[in-house]
């Protein structure tokens, strides 16, 4: 089992949009959702949303991006999952942006097997409450298997939140605004497809995917990340040509590192410092067959073996 997370107090840090364009608190007309387009730059698209049945609780845009659930009111825990399944040997990564200001029981993404129902009628986190699906909260926590550690301080409206699938090597991780959050996913690669994943108990909640792409696992990727690597570490200036390859086909490989601007904000205009995940302390690799393990304290960490 997993020690749970210790609930938020008022001190914790608050989750936050990507840009200025939601830090007005008053409420958005129904018709403003779509007028924030900060952080879609990238009209890269290898997937949408599958269309629901007629009886499912929610309402998709005609391009299958922007999905709303519960439009008139809620009774219970819908969910969409990706178009396209995620196999073995491919590197994944997709964003949603966060339209509408979460409330409710939970508003969730992840990921999950094609045995995860799209919908229940109950008030629950539908993404985690099994072994066959994964999902961070807004309110923070990494659900999987109906246990929970703590993953990031959550999203809000406004916020873009990333997700990472390495069916390679069989590991997840959560990005908030662009910041990676840690792996904290292990061992996918005993599930043989997975598909993305939203859901949510909250009435009118919208959210839109921005961005969906894929890379099969080659030396390509490996030399791109190696590559990209180097550059950062010994600040390199690449051609142009070629750092615009990184950021528009291989930016997902670039190393999960954060700086503190001046402001205190995270940056990743330069590299000075990787974001390490608990089972690196423990053992050489961190993608032992251990998994769920991650933002614990060492006293706690516990490594389930399959």
């Amino acid at each position: 089992m997993l020690s749970r997370s210790a609930p938020y107090n008022d001190t914790d840090i608050k989750a936050r949009p990507y840009c200025q364009c939601w830090v007005k608190k008053e409420p958005v007309l129904w018709k403003e959702l779509s007028r924030c387009s900060c952080g879609e730059e990238a009209d890269v698209f290898e997937w949408k949303w599958h269309q629901p049945d007629s009886r499912s609780q929610v309402v998709m845009s005609d391009d299958r991006k922007q999905v709303t659930f519960h439009p008139f009111y809620s009774s219970g825990t819908a969910a969409v999952r990706g178009e396209t399944p995620m196999v073995h040997n491919n590197h994944y990564y997709w964003e949603v942006k966060m339209l509408s200001e979460p409330y409710g029981t939970d508003i969730m993404v992840g990921v999950g097997s094609g045995q995860v129902p799209e919908s229940q009628f109950t008030f629950t986190s539908l993404l985690g409450q099994d072994s066959e699906s994964y999902g961070l909260s807004y309110l923070g926590p990494v659900r999987h298997d109906a246990a929970e550690v703590r993953g990031s301080v959550g999203f809000c409206r406004g916020s873009i939140i990333g997700v990472r699938v390495d069916m390679w090597v069989g590991t997840l991780e959560f990005f908030i605004n662009r910041q990676p959050q840690g792996v904290c996913i292990y061992n996918l690669r005993r599930h043989e497809a997975l598909y993305p994943m939203i859901c949510s108990t909250a009435a009118q909640s919208t959210m839109r995917l921005i961005y969906s792409a894929s890379w099969r696992a080659s030396l390509l990727v490996d030399a791109a990340k190696v590559l990209a690597s180097s550059a950062a570490a010994s600040h390199l200036r690449l051609p142009p040509g070629l750092w615009n390859t990184f950021k528009s086909h291989f930016w997902l490989t670039l190393p999960t590192e954060v700086v503190e601007d001046k402001e205190g904000e995270a940056s990743t205009s330069k590299v000075v410092r990787r974001t390490s995940t608990a089972l690196s302390e423990f053992f050489s690799s961190q993608y032992m067959n251990g998994f769920y393990v991650d933002n614990v304290e060492r006293d706690f960490r516990i490594v389930v073996w399959q």
